[in-house]
């Protein structure tokens, strides 16, 4: 019996010394591109060590932080080469966090899609789209395809459907593709 209660003593320690380091302890947040947020929302117990690694895991950043009260800390990566980081969050008990994050920006296409429902089993259909070339509109009758069509220019795209006997009225939807890699679902509902 008075080993078993060393047992479950020991297993409370070690319980009790896991959970001092909980994740949820330390946030790293990419806030942009090349920018990293590290963020302590209690008081930390003792010195806090960041550490950023390149993708051939060299050092490229080592801060140590002292605070005694909770604190956001950001980082500016923008003179670094472009690629993968890793940032590792620790004090004197061990790694409190990582994260892995990479510089590449990453450049979205700018389309806004919208349909509106005008009666008469009509819909009409806006694509504003200043840089893409190749745009596809696919109109779907619930979850069948019933129209395809390549729009050559799609800038400033204004144009009025009239599908006749929906099986489905309530369901039309149009989905709206780009070379680009844009896609969007759009309904009027």
């Amino acid at each position: 019996m008075k080993k078993l209660l060393s047992m479950l003593f020991v297993a409370g320690i070690a319980t009790g010394a896991f959970a001092k380091n909980d994740e949820k302890a330390v946030e790293i947040r990419q806030t942009e591109p090349a920018k990293v947020m590290v963020a302590v929302p209690n008081a930390p117990e003792g010195t806090l060590t960041v550490k950023i690694t390149d993708a051939d895991d060299r050092l490229v950043l080592r801060d140590r932080i002292t605070k005694t009260e909770a604190f956001a800390k950001r980082y500016d990566l923008n003179a670094l080469p472009v690629g993968n980081y890793s940032i590792e969050v620790s004090d004197a008990n061990g790694t409190l966090r990582t994260a892995t994050f990479s510089t590449e920006a990453v450049v979205k296409p700018v389309v806004y899609t919208r349909v509106t429902e005008m009666g008469n089993d009509q819909y009409r259909l806006l694509v504003s789209n200043l840089e893409a070339k190749d745009v596809t509109v696919q109109i779907f009758d619930g979850d069948k395809l019933i129209h395809t069509e390549a729009i050559d220019n799609p800038q400033g795209l204004h144009k009025i459907y009239t599908i006749t006997k929906p099986n489905f009225p309530d369901a039309i939807s149009f989905k709206v593709t780009t070379a680009s890699g844009f896609e969007a679902y759009a309904s009027s509902k």
